[in-house]
């Protein structure tokens, strides 16, 4: 098994000259030593692709932000399918002590920022991520319910 660990940031493409964006997904593996891995000059990191980032004025803007949520999940998806058929199946690779080894990657980490976590967690960035309290009502209650697996991806389904 080998842990893949992603990461991404919306990044600006032009200075000066407009407003584009993309997000670009970076992949590395979990068996490379962090200070290897963090070094540009030992490309540890590929960048595997960009995803889109549209104003999406073509939907209201009531439900721009979740067309913008789903577009992001779709092109990931797209983006991450080889890795979910290796995972599955597993690939035959060299590995580095030189020999042939059926290997299976697994998504093990996803390195973003706030924003982007929540994001990438289907949250909303003003709503807790583990409980029910309304962003109004944080600090005023002592206990409240907390979110169930099954709702999340209930509400996936239905997105």
């Amino acid at each position: 098994m080998a842990p893949v660990i992603l990461s991404s940031d919306k990044t600006s493409l032009s200075v000066f000259s407009g407003d584009k964006k993309a997000w670009p997904v970076y992949l590395t593996i979990g068996n490379i030593l962090k200070d290897v891995r963090r070094r540009v000059s030992e490309h540890a990191t590929i960048l595997i692709g960009y995803l889109p980032v549209s104003k999406l004025e073509c939907f209201q803007k009531k439900t721009r932000s979740v067309a913008g949520y789903r577009l992001f999940h779709y092109a990931m998806s797209l983006l991450l399918r080889p890795l979910v058929d290796a995972g599955r199946q597993g690939k035959t690779m060299v590995c580095a002590d030189g020999f042939v080894h059926r290997v299976h990657p697994i998504l093990a980490a996803y390195v973003a920022d706030f924003p982007e976590q929540c994001l990438v967690g289907c949250n909303k960035e003003s709503h807790c991520p583990r409980c029910l309290v309304q962003s109004q009502n944080r600090g005023d209650i002592e206990e409240c319910a907390c979110r169930s697996m099954v709702d999340t991806l209930k509400t996936l389904r239905r997105m």
